[in-house]
């Protein structure tokens, strides 16, 4: 069985990636247009041990075919990173590009990252979804952001396993939705926002709160892949019962973040500046409550979830 490695640079080729339809067939295929080191593929046995993924490749970008003997019937073993060994496990069918490295143990190899779901039905679903979003979005004065009252816009997000989180996640429960990104290095930002929203998360169980969730939506999607968010949640050992961390195409984020008033901003060689904002949505998808900035309280967010009155 041949060995490939690949580490996909998300950053470069993630948007046009996403935005391409790819075949669901099982015959391999030089997908023109794409990264050089693009590749899709079904997998067929993880070893976890290891860190290896078998992979009938089902779509690859030139680089790739230059240097590999690709065809309809090899399956090749990748390596692969632990978050996206657990996404793999769960979605079978996915998308991603690829950078050789070299391992002390097999030599030159291609290894995975940036792992994306790829199920044709998932996917034309999210982009249904993030049309309506994206109307929404342009619908909007340039001065407009969801505020106290206002109804959350309809979107679709993969969370830390994969799925697919719709708006439907709000219906039946008081959520307490954030914005972060895994990267965030500054001590009070994101890392002190997510202790603080797992801290309510348990306080919330301590104190028998019925119907509660939270979501994190992340501020770097072009990093923050399913399989990258998967391993910051089991970093920071989250209850991911009730707990999901949302990732989506660029364009997505951005429409998330104009209509909740998020500043971001990414220049080069500089980590990612950006405001933050806490809140608290209701079963009717009607955000009841929010915090601008990283102030927030667990004790003030606490004693609104249990006065039961969102």
């Amino acid at each position: 069985m041949a060995i490939l490695r690949l580490i996909i640079p998300a950053a470069a080729c993630f948007s046009v990636l996403w935005q391409t339809s790819c075949s669901e067939s099982t015959t391999s295929t030089l997908t023109s247009g794409l990264s050089n080191y693009y590749v899709r593929g079904a997998v067929t046995k993880l070893d976890f041990n290891k860190s290896l993924a078998s992979v009938k490749v089902l779509g690859f970008g030139r680089g790739l075919s230059e240097k590999l003997s690709l065809n309809s019937k090899s399956a090749y073993d990748f390596h692969i990173q632990p978050g996206d060994l657990k996404l793999l496990d769960k979605k079978k069918v996915f998308r991603a590009t690829a950078h050789e490295i070299y391992s002390s143990d097999l030599g030159k190899i291609f290894s995975l990252s940036g792992v994306w779901p790829d199920e044709k039905s998932e996917r034309i679903r999210v982009n249904n979804v993030n049309r309506l979003l994206r109307r929404d979005t342009l619908s909007m004065g340039e001065d407009m952001i969801r505020m106290v009252g206002d109804f959350v816009p309809p979107f679709a997000l993969y969370d830390q396993n994969g799925q697919v989180v719709t708006t439907d996640y709000f219906d039946g429960s008081i959520t307490v939705v954030n914005f972060i990104f895994t990267r965030c290095s500054v001590a009070e930002m994101c890392p002190a926002s997510t202790l603080k929203m797992k801290n309510l998360q348990e306080l919330a169980a301590k104190t028998k709160i019925p119907y509660v969730k939270f979501l994190s939506i992340t501020l770097d999607p072009q990093y923050d892949s399913p399989g990258v968010l998967k391993s910051y949640a089991l970093g920071y050992n989250l209850n991911e019962n009730n707990f999901k961390l949302g990732t989506a195409p660029k364009s997505v984020i951005n429409d998330l973040t104009r209509q909740f008033g998020i500043y971001r901003k990414n220049e080069k060689n500089q980590p990612l500046d950006h405001t933050m904002r806490t809140m608290i949505v209701n079963q009717r998808r009607q955000i009841v409550y929010q915090v601008p900035g990283k102030g927030w309280s667990v004790e003030d967010f606490l004693s609104r979830l249990t006065s039961g009155t969102m």
